[in-house]
């Protein structure tokens, strides 16, 4: 099983697990802030490993700075995308930011992750 497949089945996992949390422990659940907070740290994880990818192959030296450029950019995406789509409400709930700061970590340990073992390949 390869790599990828084990992070998609964990990402699943946590996907889970958070949702049947989310939604028993708040009567007001709000699904679609929800999926768009996964959806977004998802697409940005997915970009960022596909650059990440390309400069492994070009300039491996760089690839710890890429690193720390592209999660300065997912951090600043994120906060728009938050501020955005997600906490538009006069009043948002604290369960939103919850929610959203707890995919965005999620996401930020997988890229992490993958970084480390692009650099530590032979």
């Amino acid at each position: 099983m390869s790599v990828y497949a084990k992070v998609a089945i964990v990402v699943g996992i946590v996907f889970g697990i958070h949702f049947g949390i989310a939604q028993f422990m708040d009567a007001n659940f709000h699904r679609v802030n929800f999926l768009v907070s996964y959806v977004s740290q998802a697409v940005l994880t997915a970009l960022i490993l596909s650059v990440l990818l390309q400069i492994d192959k070009k300039a491996k030296e760089q690839l710890g700075y890429a690193f720390l450029g592209l999660t300065s950019a997912k951090v600043i995406l994120s906060y728009l995308i938050a501020t955005q789509f997600l906490f538009q409400g006069i009043e948002v709930a604290k369960e939103i930011k919850i929610h959203f700061f707890v995919a965005f970590l999620v996401f930020l340990g997988l890229d992490a992750y993958f970084v480390i073992r692009l650099l530590n390949k032979k």
